[in-house]
Parts: structure tokens; C-alpha cells; sequence
């Protein structure tokens, strides 16, 4: 059977057709994956939880997985801000999800990255969001206790996105606008995630995108370390 996975977020989640690269991984290792996308550009989940068209996309049932993806700033916000937004509604989609699906699917956090050079938007008032390391330390602060709240799982991009910035600092991870995923930032995203859903290795994964096989095998291994490497020894859905 396939693993059926809804995936609520935005460009962050659409740019390359993210889903579609993990559906390609996961061919590639004879599993089976089909998705489900909502993801219009710069959406919150506070967007999603008053959306009509998210709500029905959720109502359809036979979901495996709900991936919950926020607004890429708003995670790493003050906290009291956070609390108001993101943590919210996260719990909001949660119970909505939970009042109409039975059995209730496995929701997954989808940590996002901090922006190439910091938050520019919000730096001068909140400067902890000032450099990539800053922000990307909170997001993952903040999904990891969202996380607990409800009870979910964290596939950890961000994290990776640190790792592979540290060991390849060749690969370029962003779109010119120094936020957005660039086709290597998209497929390092989908590894993770790939990991996440089934509990394997994606390292010895055959499948490269559209990168060079050496790049692609840098950023195979980059996931095994950060969402793999034992800490995800049983899939999402076990």
C-alpha cells in the first residue's frame, strides 16, 4: 500500500514540486508514495486553519501523514508572538484534524531553514533572527516544542540545511533571493523527509533530480546524518 501524505504549507514546500522529488526517492528504493499539496506562496498556518480548500483537502481522508509547514518567519518570532501564531495554530490544525479523521493520521512538523544572510525583514527588531544561525536555532527551537505539544514528529530540514552549509559550503542551498530553496535546497528538503516518512537510510538512494550525482550523494548523506542515523529507526506511521 502506498503511504498517503497531505502536505499543508507553502513555497517553501511547492518550489520543485518538493513532494514529487521524495515520490521519485522513494521509487527509486521500491517504496510507494502518493501526495496531496496545498501550498499556496508565503501562506501561515493561520491562512490554512480559516482556508475552505485546506480544510476539504483534509476532510477527504485516507491520509497516512499530515505534513504542517509555517510561514518561514513567523516560527521565529518573540515567543509570546509565536504562541499567538504558529503555536496556535498548529494546535488548531491538530484538533481539526483529530475531530474528523479517524484513525487519526501522524502529523510531521516541516522544519524549515533560516534565510541565507538572517531575517533582513525583522533584524533591527528582533536580532536574534539576525543571522542564519540565529534563525535557524529558533525555528528548530520552536517546531521541536510544538512537536511535543501534539504530539508529532519533526522532519528536521533546517537542521540539515546547517549541516551540509558547514560541510559543503559549495552547494548552493538557495534561489538568488537568499531564501527559497534552490534545486539542491528542494532535494535536500525531500531526503529528509523521505527519511522521516520511511525510516531508511537515503543515502544509498539512486535517484539525483536534476543535480550532479556527486552533489546529490553529498546531500543523500548530509540527511542520513541530521534525519536518519538511527534516530529515525521506525517510520512515521509505525
Amino acid at each position: 500500500m502506498p503511504l498517503r501524505t497531505l502536505f499543508i504549507g507553502n513555497s517553501y514546500t511547492h518550489t520543485h514540486e518538493m513532494p514529487a522529488i521524495i515520490q521519485r526517492l522513494a521509487e527509486s528504493a521500491g517504496d510507494s508514495f502518493v501526495f496531496g499539496m496545498r501550498a499556496p506562496g508565503g501562506w501561515s498556518l493561520e491562512q490554512h486553519y480559516n482556508d475552505e480548500e485546506t480544510r476539504a483537502m483534509i476532510r477527504q481522508g485516507g491520509w497516512d501523514i499530515i505534513v504542517l509547514q509555517d510561514q518561514s518567519q513567523r516560527p521565529a518570532m518573540p515567543i509570546l508572538r509565536v504562541r499567538r501564531q504558529f503555536f496556535r495554530y498548529a494546535r488548531r490544525l491538530n484538533r481539526f484534524i483529530w475531530w474528523r479523521l479517524r484513525p487519526k493520521p501522524r502529523i510531521v512538523l516541516y522544519m524549515t531553514w533560516g534565510r541565507k544572510d538572517g531575517d533582513a525583514d525583522n533584524r533591527s527588531y528582533y536580532p536574534l533572527v539576525g543571522t542564519f544561525e540565529g534563525m535557524t536555532a529558533l525555528l528548530k527551537e520552536r517546531y521541536e516544542r510544538m512537536a511535543k505539544k501534539i504530539g508529532a514528529r519533526v522532519s528536521p530540514v533546517g537542521e540539515a540545511w546547517a549541516y551540509a552549509r558547514q560541510h559543503y559550503p559549495e552547494i548552493e542551498l538557495y534561489q538568488e533571493d537568499g531564501h527559497h530553496p534552490s534545486p539542491a535546497g528542494s532535494y535536500l528538503a525531500a531526503c529528509c523527509f523521505y527519511a522521516t516518512f520511511f525510516g531508511k537510510d537515503p543515502a544509498p538512494l539512486s535517484y539525483d533530480f536534476s543535480l550532479e550525482p556527486d552533489t546529490a550523494g553529498k546531500l543523500r548523506a548530509v540527511a542520513s546524518a541530521v534525519a536518519w542515523d538511527g534516530k529515525q529507526a521506525e517510520a512515521v506511521d509505525g
